[in-house]
């Protein structure tokens, strides 16, 4: 999008978020950091507070935002999320959305219209393709695995660890976008007959026509959406049907961002499955997401994050998120 229509819209957002003097106009802020997430926590007026979780940031980008909305109805977060950019976008939207729910009095997934269901299927990754480190998962309840796998591997390790899970279990094969296009039309035919869920983020995205390629030759299910930013990211995509499992980052991308881009996906009946390797609020909401959202397929859940019981976690019930939170972890 040009530069000079997106600060056109910013502009026009800015002039319908009034400052707001009430118990929920946001008063201040505050931004923990750790090695493999932010966290950020939003506070109002009346003294309620947020928290959301994001990819790493910078101490100065939290303060920036910040400063954009600070007097805004804490409520507001639609109009918000306009107003900032990037991965701190996403843990704010997420804190908003909290807040809101408290303020309802109910989880977040009921302020946005749901729930759509009464669990959400859920996947570990499994770092290093182990039958024994894939036995402990399944014994915390994990019926899905995401497995890193090469260009020349893929299908051993398929077949050895669906010989050690036996029955009911499912496997995504990662790429983390390493393979040539190519490359991925040659693994996926050679995985067809052994029907893993997807392959996920095979390779880049930088040339549509070529992943096109890949679906025309193959019917393996390819997943992307790993980088993306924006909703409108995925328009191509969906557009050229060349993907069908949407996968946007919760680290990166807001609960408000991935129903928009859920919404495009619903069109052209492809599912979503957000991808997350965050901690338990970015678990929680994910989860929330999932109930509020009609296609929603798989989430990862890292271990520890949520409790699993047959592949599933059960959705959070108390208001806003719908966890207890111990600011003492981060700092």
């Amino acid at each position: 999008m040009p530069s000079a229509q997106i600060a056109r819209r910013l502009r026009l957002a800015a002039q319908w978020t009034p400052i707001s003097t009430g118990p929920d106009a946001i008063k201040s802020g505050r931004h923990w950091r750790t090695p493999r997430f932010s966290v950020v926590k939003i506070t109002t007026a009346s003294g309620l507070s947020g928290y959301g979780e994001c990819a790493p940031i910078e101490q100065s980008e939290f303060d920036a935002a910040l400063a954009k909305i600070q007097g805004r109805p804490a409520t507001s977060f639609e109009v918000i999320r306009t107003l900032i950019t990037g991965p701190v976008e996403a843990a704010i939207n997420m804190a908003l959305l909290d807040i809101t729910g408290k303020i309802a009095k109910a989880p977040i997934y009921q302020v946005l219209g749901g729930p759509t269901r009464n669990k959400a299927r859920a996947m570990a990754h499994l770092a290093t393709p182990d039958p024994a480190a894939m036995n402990a998962l399944q014994k915390q309840g994990y019926r899905a695995f995401r497995v890193p796998v090469t260009k020349d591997n893929a299908a051993a390790v398929l077949k050895q660890l669906r010989a050690a899970a036996g029955d009911g279990v499912d496997f995504v094969l990662d790429g983390a976008g390493n393979w040539t296009p190519g490359d991925a039309s040659r693994l996926a035919a050679s995985v067809e007959r052994l029907h893993p869920l997807w392959l996920d983020e095979p390779c880049p995205l930088a040339n549509v026509k070529a992943i096109a390629k890949i679906t025309d030759e193959n019917v393996t299910p390819l997943g992307f959406g790993r980088t993306a930013l924006r909703p409108a990211e995925f328009q191509e995509l969906l557009r050229e049907q060349v993907i069908d499992v949407l996968r946007p980052d919760l680290a990166r991308m807001s609960i408000s961002s991935i129903r928009r881009a859920a919404a495009i996906a619903e069109t052209y009946y492809t599912a979503v499955a957000p991808y997350n390797t965050g901690g338990k609020i970015a678990t929680a909401a994910g989860l929330h997401l999932a109930a509020s959202i009609p296609n929603f397929y798989l989430l990862d859940i890292p271990p520890g994050a949520a409790k699993i019981t047959d592949g599933f976690a059960a959705l959070p019930t108390a208001p806003g998120l719908g966890i207890e939170i111990k600011e003492g972890e981060w700092s």
